[in-house]
C-alpha cells in the first residue's frame, strides 16, 4: 500500500468531513429515504418509492491503489411513483478499465410493491487490445410487508450474458435478498444475502442512522466493513466513508449529490 495515496485520501476525507460539518443544515431527508438512496445500487427498484431526484457524483479509490479508482455521475428523475435513471461510471485508468452506461425505470403499483428494469452496456479497454462491447440487465423488485418493514430480491444479468456478446466468458451473475426494519424516526436496521455466479456468498447487516443534519450507515458483512458518514447542507448531501475489505484493506470514498425537493 502507498503511503502517498493514503495521504492525499485522509486529507479530501478530512476536508470534506470539516466543510460538510462546518455548513451542515438540517435537511427533511427521512430515515427510510436514507436507506433507499444508500441502497439503491443492490437493488434498483427501492429509488420508485423516493420522493425526489437527484444527481450524485462519487469517487472511490480501490486499495489505495491509483490504477483502481471508480468514478460515478448518476442521475435520477422521479416522479408520481416514476423513476428513470441514467448512470455513467469508470473504473481503472488510461491503460486499463471498464466503462458502465446504465438506464433503467422503475414504478411502484398499488403503493405496495416496486418493479425495475435496468440495462448495462459494458466498455472493457486495454491499451494495445481492441474494445470489448457487451450488454446486460438487471431485475428488481421491492415491497413494503407493513410501514415499517420492507423486502426486495434482484438477479444482475439473470440470463447469464457474455463479455463480447459472443465471447466465452460469462458475465458474472448476482441475487440478493434483502430485509430490513424501521425501528424508529431514527434508526433503520437491514440484513442482505447475496450470492454471485460464479464467485461468493455473503451475508451482511446495515445499522442506518438520522439526526438533523447528519447520519451514518454501517455494512459489516463477512467480506468487509462499509461505513458512510452524511451531512445535509440545503439540497445538497455530502458523503465521507469507505470499506476495509478483510484481506485486501482499505478503499476511501467521498460523493456530493444534489436532491431535487
Amino acid at each position: 500500500m502507498s503511503r502517498k495515496p493514503l495521504i492525499v485520501w485522509c486529507l479530501i476525507s478530512f476536508f470534506s468531513f470539516s466543510t460538510s460539518f462546518i455548513f451542515a443544515r438540517e435537511e427533511q431527508v427521512s430515515i427510510t429515504d436514507y436507506f433507499l438512496f444508500h441502497s439503491r445500487n443492490q437493488n434498483f427498484s427501492m429509488q420508485a418509492w423516493l420522493l425526489y431526484g437527484s444527481v450524485s457524483l462519487s469517487s472511490q479509490n480501490q486499495f489505495l491503489l491509483k490504477e483502481l479508482c471508480t468514478n460515478t455521475l448518476s442521475g435520477n428523475y422521479n416522479i408520481n411513483e416514476n423513476v428513470i435513471t441514467l448512470t455513467t461510471s469508470h473504473f481503472g485508468y488510461s491503460k486499463y478499465g471498464m466503462l458502465t452506461i446504465s438506464s433503467g425505470y422503475a414504478r411502484v403499483l398499488a403503493k405496495r410493491v416496486s418493479f425495475g428494469l435496468q440495462v448495462h452496456y459494458l466498455l472493457h479497454h486495454v491499451e494495445s487490445y481492441p474494445k470489448k462491447h457487451s450488454f446486460t440487465f438487471d431485475l428488481s423488485l421491492y415491497g413494503k410487508i407493513t410501514q415499517k418493514i420492507g423486502v426486495g430480491v434482484s438477479a444482475y444479468n439473470p440470463a447469464n450474458l457474455k463479455y463480447g456478446l459472443t465471447g466465452n466468458e460469462k458475465i458474472p451473475m448476482l441475487y440478493t435478498l434483502m430485509l430490513d426494519f424501521k425501528l424508529s424516526d431514527k434508526v433503520l436496521l437491514a440484513l442482505a444475502a447475496s450470492k454471485q455466479l460464479p464467485g461468493f456468498f455473503d451475508i451482511a447487516t446495515t445499522i442506518c442512522f438520522r439526526e438533523k443534519f447528519y447520519g451514518f450507515i454501517t455494512d459489516l458483512s463477512l467480506k468487509k466493513v462499509n461505513m458512510q458518514f452524511s451531512f445535509w447542507c440545503y439540497k445538497l448531501q455530502f458523503d465521507v466513508g469507505g470499506s476495509f475489505d478483510y484481506r485486501l484493506g482499505f478503499s476511501p470514498q467521498v460523493g456530493v449529490s444534489y436532491l431535487f425537493k
